[in-house]
Formats: structure tokens, C-alpha cells, sequence
């Protein structure tokens, strides 16, 4: 089991020990999940940080600012330290953000932060101690989700194909990857039969499985960005799984399922979806 150390010491977690990452597509569960692991005596899991964005991209000198030119102030970075010098610098930083943030008597801090998708390659290096929750869901829910989502924009459905189908394969590759660092569990699992999905999760991390994990609902928890949809429930339930509508047609099925890849699909549990019919 994993030792607790005090709140306000980032020497472990700088390391990744005690420290895990939730990492799922955007709309695939991911706020579910972390609430649950955030009702656990010993973990903590709050809403999500996204301070590891803007901290990596410094060096890449990518995006873009109202107040200073990003690659320019890459520029300048570059000319003080070196590339491993910075990740020891945002190793420290990440540290200590997480130990100040981490409650007394909890051993466990989960980001869960699905934007950290895009830069899930760097987690492992920066964090060598740290592991892995890879949330999986069936592409075409997650399609289904952002297109219905309350705050989606008026795109059509078939211009977010190309997204879903570019965090399916990251997600497949980091865990092909790093297998031995994950925990792989699937979303539609999650909610018909959450206990042995959890209690292999919880063996992962390091703590006793815990049975208000399932009643999620009872505990309070800290609020951000994350699906508001969970505060309307207690438990993990199925009225989301294999939900979606007719504008999800036939074709746009198997344009985003060619697109996945049979490769990734079946990495992630989904091979029965690998070959959509013609």
C-alpha cells in the first residue's frame, strides 16, 4: 500500500510517487471516474488542473499571447537552461503544486485533466514514478457526447470525427506504450459493474478498494470543469452506454471507426467495432 506523506512535501511527488493521471478523450468519462477515486478516504482527486499546458509549452514556444511573442520568450528560455535542466525546473514546480494541494491523510493525488492527452508522451519522462488510469470509451458515444454536448458549438457532427478519432489513437498508443504503468479500464464497464473495475484500479494505485467509491454521489467534492452531468447522480449507472442518435450514420460510423484504426480500437478493448460493416 502506498504511504501517506505530508501535504506540504513535494519530494515524492516531484518523482511521481503517489501521483497518478486519469487519462481519458475529452466526454469519455473522465470526471465520472475521478470522482469516484475522489471519494476514497486516501485519494484525492480534484477537478482539473491544466497548469502542465502552459508550463511544457514554454519550451516548445507554441500558441500564442496577447503580451509577449511565445517563441521569443522560447528563445530567450533556451539561452539559460538546458531541455532536461527546464523538465527538472517544471518536475519541481509540478511537485510542489501537488503536495500544497494534496488534503491531510490522503496518500494519492489523480489529475485528471483530458487535455493532458496531448502531451501524455512527456509524463512519463517528467514523472518516472508516476501511473497510469487509461479510460476507454466506445468512439461512438464520444462522438455522440461532444456533438450533444449543452456547450458544443453548431459544427456538424462529421467535423468532429477527425478529433475523436486522433485521441482514440493517442490514447491506444500511450497505453501500448506504457502498459505496464496503466491501468485500462473501459467506460461502459465502469457504469454496469463498476466494483471489480475499481478494485483492480485501486490495486494499481496502491490503496484498499473502498465501497463509497460506487456512491460517489454521497461525498462532496470539489468542483471545476469537469461534466456537470455527475452532480445530477449518485452512482454509476448505464443510461449512457452505446447511447447515441440517427445523425450518427452508418457512414459517419464507419468514417470515424476506419479512422480510429482497427489497430487502436481493439488496444482499447473495442475489437468488436474494428470492422464496421459496409
Amino acid at each position: 500500500m502506498t504511504t501517506c506523506h505530508p501535504s506540504s512535501d513535494s519530494g515524492d511527488l516531484d518523482q511521481g510517487r503517489g501521483l497518478v493521471f486519469l487519462l481519458g478523450a475529452f466526454r469519455s468519462g473522465t470526471t465520472l471516474l475521478r470522482k469516484m477515486l475522489d471519494s476514497h478516504p486516501r485519494v484525492h482527486s480534484p477537478a482539473e488542473t491544466w497548469f502542465l499546458l502552459p508550463l511544457l509549452s514554454m519550451w516548445e514556444g507554441s500558441g500564442s499571447c496577447p503580451r509577449f511573442n511565445p517563441a521569443q520568450a522560447s528563445a530567450a528560455l533556451r539561452g539559460h537552461v538546458t531541455q532536461e535542466q527546464f523538465m527538472d525546473c517544471c518536475r519541481a514546480f509540478a511537485g510542489r503544486f501537488y503536495a500544497v494541494g494534496m488534503p491531510p491523510g490522503k496518500c494519492v493525488y489523480v489529475d485528471k485533466t483530458p487535455m493532458y492527452l496531448n502531451l501524455a508522451a512527456a509524463l512519463p519522462t517528467l514523472f518516472p514514478l508516476a501511473r497510469f488510469i487509461v479510460l476507454a470509451r466506445d468512439p461512438r458515444a464520444i462522438l455522440w457526447s461532444r456533438h450533444t454536448w449543452r456547450h458544443a458549438d453548431k459544427s456538424p457532427i462529421e467535423a468532429r470525427i477527425k478529433g475523436v478519432a486522433g485521441d482514440v489513437r493517442r490514447l491506444a498508443a500511450f497505453h501500448k506504450d506504457y502498459a505496464p504503468r496503466c491501468a485500462l479500464v473501459r467506460y461502459e464497464d465502469l457504469c454496469v459493474d463498476p466494483e471489480p473495475r475499481l478494485l483492480s484500479i485501486c490495486r494499481h494505485i496502491g490503496v484498499g478498494f473502498d465501497p463509497r467509491m460506487v456512491d460517489y454521489g454521497k461525498v462532496a467534492h470539489h468542483e471545476g470543469y469537469g461534466d456537470e452531468n455527475t452532480r445530477g447522480h449518485q452512482r454509476p449507472h448505464a443510461g449512457s452506454v452505446a447511447r447515441w442518435g440517427s445523425e450518427l450514420t452508418p457512414q459517419i460510423e464507419r468514417d470515424l471507426l476506419n479512422m480510429c484504426t482497427g489497430d487502436a480500437l481493439t488496444t482499447l478493448g473495442y475489437a468488436e467495432s474494428a470492422c464496421p460493416a459496409a
